[in-house]
């Protein structure tokens, strides 16, 4: 797992405030073992909260479960986002058939 934090928390109220901090970084949300969205934030904390809350309709119709962040400065989150986003989800696509997919559409 490319995150520098390997550790995973429950995606409820409870866990964000006691493990999620109130600082700059980049966070993921997944259930089992897919990635649901990644994310950059100036507070972690609030913004998993806003999700808790409802604010994506993206993220609730995937339903995640569980999250993990790592704190990065507020000039590199928008580099490190990209990059773990990169690292994720490049082997999905490497196993697309594109003509497959674009002929569902």
């Amino acid at each position: 797992m490319p995150w520098a934090n390997p550790s995973g928390y429950w995606l409820n109220a409870r866990s964000i405030n006691a493990s999620a901090p109130a600082q700059s970084g980049v966070y993921g949300l997944y259930k089992a073992e897919l990635w649901i969205y990644i994310g950059e934030s100036e507070d972690i904390r609030a913004r998993l909260l806003q999700h808790l809350n409802g604010d994506n309709s993206c993220i609730n119709r995937e339903a995640p479960t569980q999250f993990t962040y790592e704190l990065v400065p507020a000039g590199q989150r928008v580099f490190r986002k990209g990059l773990l986003i990169f690292l994720i989800f490049l082997p999905l696509y490497r196993t697309l058939d594109i003509d497959t997919f674009l002929s569902r559409r």
